[in-house]
């Protein structure tokens, strides 16, 4: 005899059945918003590394004004590779970051260290008028920077326009020199100083890159060495900086790769020598002189030392 359900058990079964019906609707869809949530976590996490400035709790930092000084201690790169130009260096296109090597660059910290790295190479070129061949570093520094959302800086159409002819090289210099001053300016003031402080990281191991490996001569090497040993101020500067960023894996490891570079530093030795300023006439105005001067004593095996520690950073940097 077959079994016949009463009325209250078949609307009591549905309402079990109802029930399971809920619970794994509910399951779903805290398991959906997690997948959504993770996915979106992801996407924010790979579209903002290191547009904002983050540090470790009760940690002191340094304040806008004194990252702005720091940074700007940093040589131009114009002020090195002008040296070199001015001393008879030969150029050599073999020393620049080779312009293919963007796609390798899928991080803003890599971004951000070698927009420095190829608006050095950029200024490099244009001292030597290599004009021609600055446009496929220009459209480089035009994506790095968009990349980083600071492209409104540079005038790429201009730049472009300028870089055809030689004979604007001096527009061409400032016109990038102004707009990386201006960059360093916005990325501070909207709490992303560790950008700026990257690129100018990234424009000071090319600059000594580009330094310790030209082809000297006696009648300059002196000349560039002295300005080779000049950087230990500034890598003492560039470390200081970067101290509050050394919780993160990626500047820990610069970190550490620049302390390398300073142990070679340390044996230069820097000292002050003092001399009354002088007072000149320039441009119909009365100018003061600073007749003052460093005297740098660096040896040949310190510039060896520095030469071969500076190659395995750089590289490190560009790859």
């Amino acid at each position: 005899m077959k079994y016949r359900k009463t009325k209250m058990e078949i609307i009591k079964q549905k309402h079990i059945i109802m029930k399971k019906q809920k619970i794994i609707l509910v399951i779903l869809s805290v398991l959906l918003v997690q997948v959504i949530t993770g996915c979106q976590q992801g996407q924010r996490q790979e579209a903002t590394d290191l547009l904002s400035d983050s540090f470790k709790d009760n940690e002191l930092r340094l304040n806008d004004a004194m990252i702005r000084e720091m940074i700007s201690s940093v040589p131009n790169p114009l002020e090195i590779t002008s040296v070199l130009q001015k001393t008879g260096v030969v150029y050599s296109q073999d020393l620049l970051n080779p312009a293919g090597n963007i796609n390798n660059y899928n991080t803003n910290f890599q971004r951000a260290l070698n927009l420095g790295v190829y608006g050095t190479d950029l200024i490099y070129m244009n001292i030597y008028d290599r004009t021609v061949a600055t446009l496929r570093y220009l459209s480089n520094i035009r994506e790095l920077a968009s990349d980083l959302r600071v492209e409104q800086f540079f005038d790429y159409n201009t730049l472009n326009r300028l870089s055809e002819s030689s004979k604007n090289v001096d527009s061409v210099l400032f016109i990038t020199n102004t707009g990386f001053d201006r960059m360093t300016r916005y990325l501070i003031d909207q709490g992303r100083s560790n950008i700026a402080i990257l690129i100018s990281a990234g424009t000071w191991i090319e600059s000594l890159y580009i330094a310790t490996h030209a082809q000297t001569t006696p009648a300059n090497k002196e000349i560039i060495n002295k300005r080779i040993g000049e950087q230990k101020k500034v890598l003492d500067n560039l470390l200081l900086l970067m101290n509050s960023y050394d919780h993160n894996s990626d500047f820990n490891h610069l970190i550490e790769d620049l302390k390398s570079l300073k142990k070679q530093f340390d044996n230069v030795t820097i000292t002050y020598q003092y001399a009354e300023p002088s007072i000149k006439e320039s441009d119909g105005m009365l100018v003061v002189v600073d007749n003052s001067r460093s005297i740098v004593d660096i040896s040949d095996e310190t510039i060896k030392n520095i030469t071969r520690e500076i190659a395995l950073l750089r590289n490190r940097v560009i790859e």
